[in-house]
């Protein structure tokens, strides 16, 4: 099979995990007893309309209906589509870089999918998923203390320690001189997740990239002091940028 075969079926191949990612992103944080992450059947999200496999294809679903839900021609948040182009150009990345039959490849690319889904639902609802930060510490200690994949054990139990350590101590510094919380304890999670993954030395990096992206959020909404910064946004996206700059360098 040639290159260009192979990267279109990658292509493919991620443009299905973002429409996944993109689900979640959606669900997580909306599950009840109506919606659950197996059910319903995918349905436009303003007229409920269940949707047909036609309207599911990965990358050209949207395009064809020209950004519009084909039932009640409402606009299709371009969200969906910037997913299923994101994963798809992260899973294109990964495996030409790694090989397509390379475990790793396929490890890695499913913790870039679960940071890329807690940034994305944390920017859009202000909520991280405890079982998916979880779900990352556990991967990433099994690539370090299994196989010093990205830094040596004692690295990686540092990077968890500290990581979910550093922004707890803040957090309570502000509820002692505010008497209110300023981060999350999904914050806490996920940077110590990120520090499992990626060691206790690669904190500050992502720390401050992390920042950064949701400083720049802030302004670019230009919204009054009492906007709610969606550092998990930063964080997960810093994650994501770290991990592939590892990857391109190794």
């Amino acid at each position: 099979m040639g290159i260009i075969s192979i990267n279109a079926l990658l292509l493919i191949t991620g443009g299905c995990f973002g429409s996944f990612a993109s689900m979640m992103i959606y669900r997580l944080p909306r599950l009840n007893q109506k919606i659950t992450i197996f059910s319903p059947r995918s349905f436009c999200p303003n007229c409920t309309t269940q949707l047909q496999i036609r309207d599911l294809i990965p990358l050209f679903s949207f395009l064809f209906n020209n950004g519009e839900c084909s039932y009640c021609m409402k606009k299709i948040n371009p969200a969906y589509l910037i997913n299923e182009i994101s994963i798809a150009m992260l899973t294109v990345f990964i495996v030409n870089n790694l090989g397509l039959w390379n475990p790793f490849s396929w490890l890695l690319l499913m913790l870039l999918i679960i940071l890329y889904i807690q940034a994305m639902m944390d920017f859009e609802t202000l909520l991280l998923s405890e079982p998916l930060s979880i779900g990352l510490i556990f991967l990433g200690l099994f690539l370090n203390l299994g196989f010093e994949f990205f830094t040596v054990p004692v690295d990686s139990l540092l990077g968890l320690i500290f990581g979910y350590g550093f922004l707890y101590t803040i957090n309570l510094l502000h509820r002692i001189i505010r008497n209110i919380d300023g981060i999350g304890s999904g914050d806490f999670l996920l940077l110590g997740s990120i520090g499992a993954i990626f060691g206790a030395s690669a904190i500050g990096p992502i720390l401050l990239l992390g920042s950064s992206i949701t400083l720049l959020v802030y302004f670019i909404q230009n919204k009054n002091d009492s906007l709610e910064l969606p550092l998990g946004f930063g964080l997960g996206l810093g994650g994501i940028f770290y991990c592939t700059a590892f990857v391109a360098i190794m």
